[in-house]
């Protein structure tokens, strides 16, 4: 692509992978993007090569969503003075955003823990250590207040939590088991998904065979992974995975064209949580069962398939 040749809002979307387009056309019609002898900048305005261009947003640039507590059902798996622990299920959001006001899975725990939530990541983000995509099910930590949201952000970084998840995939691995380290950014050409490329951030993602599922003519056209996370990228297990071709069944975004064996959602969830408590020293281990779509998905492929080991 030739820079010189792109418009504004492209532009700044590319070197800004953080934030949407819309979120940058914004800005221009707000006039936060300043650029000398462009008075009247718009967003398909094309500039020199050369061009000095100046922001003028804040730290926080997009509108800040004041979440209510909404009376929800959750599946507490564990609680105590410093942590939830959530399996947190598909179809729901975990924290309010532009296409998400309410219903979220923090407006659910500002009405379970009447507020009691640590805010260093603010106020949309109450509670909030880490993320699962809307249509992830599993296992999620909820910090209670800031001290032990801090310690664990700490945690994070140093990658001394054990974050292991169960995918259903189309193809087979060609090791037992292997190390993807690719990074990822921002789709340029799809703002809504994320793709490997040079300019984004680390990833890195383990993965081993579990099982695979052959038809009639002994050919392999399924696999159960163990996918363990080093980094938290968006999208990071749903990217890595159909970057080296093998897809999870049902994804709506990474797996075009192919079988979803009508589930609704990708074959995907948080299975194990490990760490140990970074107040206490004392060790953590959470495991749960597949959910309800994920085992349906599996039965089928068992009823279609011979099972190779």
């Amino acid at each position: 692509m030739d820079d010189s040749q792109v418009r504004i809002d492209r532009w700044l979307a590319k070197q800004l992978p953080e934030f949407s387009r819309s979120q940058i056309v914004e800005w221009i019609k707000d006039h936060k993007v300043a650029v000398e002898n462009f008075p009247e900048l718009k967003a398909k305005t094309i500039l020199p090569a050369g061009t000095k261009i100046t922001l003028h947003i804040k730290e926080n640039p997009i509108n800040i969503i004041i979440p209510q507590p909404q009376a929800m059902r959750l599946d507490i798996v564990y609680e105590d003075n410093d942590m939830l622990i959530i399996n947190k299920p598909i179809n729901l959001t975990v924290h309010p955003g532009s296409g998400n006001r309410d219903k979220t899975l923090v407006n659910a725990l500002l009405a379970y823990t009447k507020g009691n939530l640590s805010d260093l990541a603010g106020p949309e983000r109450a509670g909030i250590v880490h993320r699962l995509d809307k249509d992830t099910s599993g296992l999620i930590i909820i910090a209670k207040n800031n001290i032990f949201h801090s310690a664990m952000t700490n945690l994070f970084k140093k990658r001394k939590i054990t974050r292991i998840y169960r995918a259903l995939v189309w193809n087979k691995p060609e090791s037992f088991s292997g190390t993807i380290d690719a990074p990822i950014g921002r789709d340029p050409y799809n703002r809504t998904k994320m793709t490997v490329t040079e300019k984004g951030k680390e990833a890195v993602t383990h993965f081993r065979l579990i099982s695979s599922f052959a038809d009639k003519q002994n050919r392999v056209t399924a696999s159960e992974l163990e996918v363990e996370l080093l980094t938290g990228r968006t999208h990071q297990i749903r990217v890595h995975l159909a970057y080296i071709n093998l897809p999870i069944i049902g994804d709506p975004l990474y797996n075009l064209n192919r079988d979803n064996l009508e589930m609704p959602a990708q074959a995907l969830y948080a299975e194990k949580l490990a760490f140990i408590h970074p107040l206490e020293g004392v060790p953590y281990k959470f495991e749960i069962q597949p959910p309800d779509y994920y085992r349906s998905a599996k039965e089928r492929l068992e009823t279609i398939s011979d099972i190779i080991i």
